[in-house]
């Protein structure tokens, strides 16, 4: 089958990755770190993820004019994402310094950086209308919602399947403009938490039933450690954890997401598309870092077969173009 086409659409954020010994951090209390790292995080990971798990991954997004903007399009590039459409613009890129003590606890500091176009550039709309998966998530919407609003509903219209991961500051965004983009998504991946945000408390089947009549065909809730219940109009399960030493829970999620997305791309059943997931979150915690540091395919089908989880992943494609649209 031809590679499924994964666009994201959105601020491509920078992570600086900071391994400390322990929480918290207290004034005059020194602690030697174990390196640095400057990776792609947030929808960059989503991106990596996809890429090495076979799909043809696209990002469509901006960046600073800036040394951390050179250094996450050269690793997007790397992973073999097609990175010809992010916008280089004048400014700061977007920054996230993330502490990670031994624990695998972790913190973000963040700083935003260049707010990105008004609307959708017009040079985004074909990729957008033609694209197999068109993912976004919350934290581009809070600070830039326009383009990233148009940009799933304008792939909904043409019959694309949208994702959407809110994020935890969902809550800052109207709710006309929430209603707006739930309507318009097919795959909604979200926490626990996140979804208690949106739609108030209840236990985990109520959250998802409430989701799925704002719009959403899936919706995939995320439960940390313990599993992930996935619910659509016409079935409902639960996706267990799989057990792992922790070594950093940052980027979990992200890779969660991706290889849920890529699952059902490959056209893998909803419940093998899931266990797929939680494998690939499983590895990623397992490791440090986000970015060049997310799972690899080759970690995850070694995870998969140790489980004898039966998943079959298609042959990884033996070339890769230099521009994919």
């Amino acid at each position: 089958m031809p590679r499924p086409i994964f666009v994201t659409v959105g601020g491509i954020v920078a992570d600086l990755i900071v391994p400390i010994q322990s929480f918290p951090i207290t004034p005059q209390v020194h602690q030697v770190v174990e390196r640095l790292s400057l990776e792609p995080g947030g929808l960059g990971n989503c991106l990596i993820v996809a890429a090495r798990l076979g799909m043809q991954a696209v990002a469509l997004g901006w960046v600073g004019q800036d040394s951390f903007g050179d250094q996450v399009i050269s690793s997007l590039r790397h992973e073999t994402v097609d990175v010809e459409g992010v916008l280089r613009l004048p400014g700061r890129s977007t920054v996230s310094t993330v502490l990670v003590d031994r624990q695998g606890q972790h913190v973000f500091a963040g700083s935003m950086g260049v707010r990105g176009p008004e609307h959708l550039p017009r040079e985004w709309d074909h990729i957008v209308a033609s694209a197999t998966w068109v993912m976004s998530d919350g934290w581009v919407l809070v600070q830039n919602p326009d383009p990233i609003e148009e940009a799933l509903v304008h792939a909904h219209a043409h019959g694309r399947t949208t994702v959407f991961d809110p994020g935890p500051l969902l809550h800052r965004v109207p709710d006309e403009r929430i209603a707006r983009v739930f309507a318009a998504t097919t795959v909604l991946l979200l926490t626990e938490e996140e979804a208690v945000r949106l739609v108030g408390a209840g236990p985990p089947g109520q959250l998802a039933k409430r989701l799925l009549d704002r719009g959403p065909s899936i919706v995939a809730l995320k439960r940390g450690p313990e599993d992930a219940l996935i619910v659509t109009r016409s079935e409902s399960f639960v996706q267990p954890a799989f057990p792992v030493t922790v070594r950093d829970t940052t980027g979990a999620g992200d890779a969660f997401d991706a290889a849920f997305i890529a699952g059902l791309a490959f056209e893998l059943p909803l419940r093998t598309a899931a266990t797929l997931a939680a494998a690939a979150g499983a590895v990623a915690v397992s490791k440090l870092g986000t970015g060049t540091a997310m799972p690899a395919r080759e970690e995850i089908v070694e995870f998969s077969a140790a489980r004898q989880l039966g998943i079959d992943l298609p042959p990884r494609p033996t070339a890769y173009p230099g521009g994919v649209m």
